[in-house]
């Protein structure tokens, strides 16, 4: 199986074997690429650049061996609009754009409470539903579909146009117990409804590229990374899942969603699973805060700085991971100084350790609410994502939570990706079936 995944700040073609005793992640081609700014000021994404790398990447898969079939997942929340030649409008906006910066008023305007009685979704600035709320409207009268970008990949390779609920859900659009577009939220952002796909499970079957069969998998990132997770033994009490990258997803696994007050307080998110059920979780602010600091320190690799931070000992300043003052900084070691009150002369390896040590405290805070929210103990932790690669990241996560860390793939997304898309062809009967193959994964050391 071929699996793209669509990161914020790379862009992978991995090969997943699955008819191998194990998962092994063979990434053929990774195109790193951050949000560029264009002409307007706005930060857009470098789409056709984007493209161009996933296609070198499907060539490089099926030049390396037959292939069986292909699936896209991809980070959440951003669109493209296609206009009546089916092609794009223009360069689609980065949630990392400042343009939704009013989304509180916007929020108010359509009733917090209604919102997320509706949806379930965390209030987040970058959310779908304030992103359209302040839109073009020359954007809007020039598109005749949106599509969310793991679908408008799908569209490129197959021109099949509809959207998949996982990253629906995302949108803070989409009703969470209907699994459908919610009408009167769209019309209150005053969008035209005719815009919005039709929705499709993970599993449905979008078409072929160059005879290859391509299959809708969980296209929300996250989705993908819970079905690649070593998260099948049988546990006593519910296991936590935190993917780390770019963002630091914290949540557990529900047959149905909780849009109670409780939860809507603690802004909580209620999320599709590519399979059926829940993901119920909170964002907390991930690496992409270090990614944001290395221009300021000569590029020094994430890998290097960590290393660097494993030597810091006594207490470092934290600041809060589930600030958005941390989304789109104009400096980002500024506004981590600043949040810290660190000076300018810091140690870089200091600022670092702050950093791991404040995103640690966020998982922490989260599992805690967790608890209060499902009114039940959790369980171990099971990490994936880059993260996973961290012996440090690791050690601070087991110390301040006094739990069991399961360390799974880094390439969990892939590796879930695949899973759909096993599923599909009938590799596995069922989640259950492919969770006793994960049973067998190799843990990084």
């Amino acid at each position: 199986m071929l699996a793209v995944d669509l990161g914020a700040t790379s862009v992978r073609v991995a090969a997943i074997d699955l008819a191998a005793p194990f998962p092994q992640v063979e990434v053929v081609h990774r195109w790193h690429h951050t949000p560029l700014e264009a002409d307007d000021g706005h930060l857009r994404w470098d789409w056709p650049g984007i493209v161009s790398h996933v296609m070198a990447g499907l060539e490089a898969g099926l030049k390396a061996g037959p292939v069986s079939s292909i699936g896209v997942d991809g980070w959440g929340v951003d669109y493209g609009l296609l206009g009546d030649d089916d092609r794009l409008v223009d360069l689609p906006f980065s949630y990392r754009d400042t343009r939704s910066a009013g989304w509180e008023a916007t929020a108010a305007g359509i009733g917090v409470e209604r919102l997320y009685s509706a949806t379930g979704i965390q209030l987040m600035g970058i959310n779908t539903v304030f992103q359209l709320a302040h839109e073009q409207p020359e954007r809007l009268d020039n598109a005749k579909r949106l599509l969310l970008l793991p679908d408008l990949l799908v569209h490129e390779l197959t021109g099949f146009r509809a959207a998949e609920v996982s990253n629906m859900s995302t949108t803070g659009l989409m009703d969470a117990r209907s699994r459908d577009w919610s009408d009167e939220l769209i019309a209150s952002i005053n969008v035209p409804r005719d815009l919005f796909p039709r929705p499709v499970v993970a599993g449905t079957q979008a078409g072929t590229w160059r005879g290859v069969s391509v299959t809708v998998v969980g296209s929300h990132d996250t989705a993908s990374a819970f079905l690649g997770a070593p998260a099948h033994q049988v546990a006593r009490d519910p296991d936590v899942f935190v993917s780390a990258g770019s963002w630091v997803l914290v949540g557990t696994e529900r047959a149905e969603p909780d849009t109670s007050d409780a939860t809507r307080r603690l802004n909580f998110s209620n999320e599709a699973g590519a399979l059926g059920g829940v993901r119920l979780l909170k964002n907390v602010v991930g690496f992409w805060v270090l990614e944001g600091c290395r221009s300021a320190w000569g590029d020094a690799t994430v890998a290097d700085l960590v290393a660097e931070a494993a030597a810091v000992t006594g207490p470092v300043p934290r600041f809060d991971a589930a600030d958005h003052r941390f989304v789109s900084p104009t400096d980002m070691l500024d506004e981590v100084l600043a949040a810290t009150a660190l000076g300018s002369a810091t140690p870089r390896a200091v600022v670092v350790r702050s950093v791991l040590e404040s995103i640690v405290d966020g998982v922490a805070r989260v599992i805690d609410e967790l608890e209060r929210v499902c009114r039940e103990p959790m369980g171990r932790i099971v990490l994936v994502g880059g993260g996973a690669r961290s012996e440090l990241f690791v050690a601070l996560l087991a110390r301040r939570t006094g739990r069991e860390v399961v360390v799974g793939s880094a390439e969990a997304t892939a590796i879930g990706n695949a899973v759909v898309q096993g599923i599909a062809l009938g590799r596995f009967a069922d989640r259950a079936d492919a969770g006793r193959w994960l049973d067998n994964l190799e843990v990084p050391t």
